[in-house]
């Protein structure tokens, strides 16, 4: 499994969707392009429609996966500036 360098984390798990997209969006606005976010987030509308709102952005989704803890960790590289 490929692993990344991880520039960046943010947990959204504290936030209710949209404001969840928001912070995802805010935290790799931060970033340089190429820069990888590594998100944390719930299960429910979070895991459905951050990755997918992050995709529609340009974004590149790299890996979702589940936590131990019933969270998901959603991996992005960010692309354009």
């Amino acid at each position: 499994m490929a692993e990344f360098n991880i520039t960046d984390t943010v947990d959204i798990t504290d936030v209710v969707c949209p404001v969840t997209f928001v912070k995802a969006k805010v935290a790799l606005d931060e970033l340089d392009e190429g820069d990888i976010l590594s998100i944390r987030l719930n299960d429910g509308e979070p895991v459905n429609n951050v990755p997918r709102s992050l995709k529609e952005e340009g974004h590149k989704v790299l890996k979702l996966s589940q936590n131990d803890d019933g969270t998901y960790q959603l991996i992005v590289q960010k692309v354009g500036d």
